[in-house]
């Protein structure tokens, strides 16, 4: 009889949690991206130009293109998008949620979540954009392929450790965020975003497995172009680096989410 209205108990605080989570990615899909069907336009577009711009750059001017470049260009813009504008999307959470955070009560340690989720509807709708390149390069799947739903999944759980990080930023020290936004760009550079890290070699390559977005990248071109090799490192190296956010951030988050309303404006 315990164990039953346990059960009834926990499966109540999930159904109120995803109807919290809800109801705050909803509020914030119509803040952030507004109404209508234009909204699909830009989360397509967004990616689509990215990995554009990148191209001249890697083909053009440092004359790098290497195998289907434009996929492989992808495999890094689309993920790091995600781990990027959730970022953002985290710093300003609490403040955009200040009136509510001000007279509802309600589980506060999702809105970093909700920030994840609002992004990744943004991501999965640039996914397109990984059949369109594979078909324009003739790259044919492999069994490959069936790893892409753990680089997704690792994406998707970096991304929510980044959000409890960037909160906590967000609320504390909101004058660093432009520090922040640039810190996050350089890490792009600073991975093998514009070319594989194959290409890269020597000790340099050494210090970027460090970089938890090569992980990242590199599980993305693992998947897509047919790599059999399953190296540890790239799935290690993200959920190591949002084991140490989660355990760092969320026990600050949670003491930390009772004042909110007291420094939201």
């Amino acid at each position: 009889m315990e164990a039953s209205a346990t059960g009834a108990l926990d499966g109540s605080r999930l159904a109120r949690a995803a109807d919290v989570l809800s109801a705050l990615t909803a509020s914030d899909l119509r803040a952030r991206y507004g109404r209508g069907p234009w909204q699909l336009v830009k989360w397509l577009a967004d990616p689509f130009a990215l990995v554009g711009i990148y191209l001249l750059l890697v083909t053009f001017i440092l004359r790098r293109p290497g195998e289907a470049p434009g996929l492989s260009l992808a495999c890094a813009v689309i993920p790091f998008q995600l781990v990027m504008m959730t970022i953002i999307n985290a710093m300003g959470a609490v403040q955009l949620r200040g009136s509510i955070i001000r007279n509802l009560a309600f589980d506060r340690v999702l809105i970093p979540v909700s920030s994840t989720l609002t992004e990744a509807v943004a991501f999965g709708a640039s996914l397109v954009l990984f059949a369109v390149l594979m078909v324009a390069y003739r790259v044919s799947p492999t069994t490959a392929i069936f790893r892409l739903p753990a680089a997704i999944a690792t994406t998707l759980l970096f991304s929510v450790a980044c959000a409890y990080v960037a909160s906590l930023i967000g609320v504390w020290f909101q004058d660093l965020r432009p520090l922040v936004v640039s810190f996050v760009r350089a890490l792009f550079f600073l991975a093998p975003g514009l070319v594989a890290i194959g290409d890269i070699g020597g000790r340099a390559e050494t210090f970027v497995k460090l970089n938890p977005l090569t992980g990242l990248f590199e599980l993305y071109r693992s998947a897509l172009l047919g790599d059999p090799a399953v190296r540890a490192w790239e799935f290690a190296s993200p959920l190591a680096w949002a084991v140490v956010f989660l355990v760092v951030a969320l026990p600050l988050y949670a003491r930390e989410q009772s004042q909110f309303a007291k420094v939201v404006e």
